[in-house]
């Protein structure tokens, strides 16, 4: 498939444009617009600019609130519970991710769970954000049923997220992205590729596990009662979140980034098998595609086209 160069700044400005007509406040329409392109970048295409379709989809059928701010449900102290109302799922994350951090420093981890969520691009994304303020960060979200469990005929758990970073002296962070990596960029392929769960049992239990973190603590909708994102604009997604962070130096440990270094560089540098050029540690992959992407992000010409569709259809002209 050929694709097209687009300026990542004009696509970031676009769709915040979008966003910002449709009725959200200019700067949390940019937040929004940034996590969606950075997904794009990051070649994680299944979770960018491809839904911004759906997300005015929803914003005009009144599923995806313009509003900016989640409702605190519950404050234990490192424990919080969120209601995102709906708002978009950046915003809640954004909103999440300083007081989990906080909480963390202070009771050496915290954890902040999310009911009433929205898509909020990729679980990497925040996680990465905890480990660059010197944390250990773990992020999850459970989504629509769509995987079997090892012979059933019943879809029974999500392609649900799960991203862990840890703090490095490289001086990046350690990612381990358990998002589907590489996903085809069309909703109908990526959904037929991830049916079945990878590692059979093992990563059935591992995508129930996390739908029961997300869902069961949050006091929100886990398994089916979640929605599908890019169903029916009108039904509600309902989908959890939960976000978690460590202060490795309340562990009585010391050197922690400097481990975390050397072990990923023991990874880059072991025996690769026939044929292998590279080896990568977690992480690798996606910060080398956005130092390869500069200024520019690679896009479909027919997603470019539907953008352009989209953001005429509420008033947004562009020259992408």
């Amino acid at each position: 498939m050929s694709l097209s160069a687009t300026r990542t700044e004009a696509l970031k400005g676009f769709v915040a444009e979008i966003f910002a007509k449709l009725g959200v406040p200019a700067e949390a329409a940019r937040l929004s617009a940034a996590a969606l392109v950075a997904a794009d970048v990051e070649g994680m295409s299944s979770h960018g600019v491809i839904l911004v379709p759906t997300y005015v989809e929803r914003i005009l059928a009144g599923t995806v609130s313009t509003e900016t701010e989640p409702t605190m449900v519950h404050d234990g102290g490192s424990t919080i519970v969120l209601d995102a109302c709906h708002i978009l799922g950046q915003l809640s994350s954004d909103w999440a991710l300083p007081m989990v951090s906080e909480r963390a420093r202070e009771h050496g981890l915290a954890c902040i769970t999310v009911r009433n969520g929205s898509h909020f691009g990729t679980a990497a994304f925040w996680a990465r954000q905890i480990a660059e303020g010197g944390l250990v960060g773990i992020v999850m979200c459970n989504s629509r049923p769509i995987k079997l469990p090892p012979g059933g005929a019943e879809r029974l758990t999500g392609n649900n997220s799960l991203a862990i970073a840890l703090p490095s002296t490289y001086p990046h962070p350690f990612v381990v992205d358990l998002d589907a990596n590489d996903a085809p960029a069309e909703p109908a392929a990526a959904i037929a590729a991830m049916l079945l769960p990878k590692a059979s049992t093992r990563g059935f239990g591992l995508a129930a596990a996390i739908d029961l973190l997300c869902g069961g603590l949050a006091g929100g909708a886990l398994g089916p009662e979640v929605g599908a994102f890019d169903g029916d604009p009108a039904q509600p997604y309902v989908c959890s979140h939960l976000f978690l962070a460590l202060d490795p130096a309340r562990f009585g440990i010391a050197g922690l980034g400097e481990r975390v270094a050397e072990f990923a560089e023991r990874i880059r540098a072991s025996k690769r098998a026939p044929g292998v050029e590279r080896i990568y540690a977690p992480g690798d992959r996606e910060r080398a595609r956005r130092a390869e992407s500069g200024d520019e992000c690679l896009l479909a010409p027919e997603l470019l086209a539907k953008l352009k569709e989209c953001g005429a259809r509420v008033g947004v002209q562009s020259e992408l």
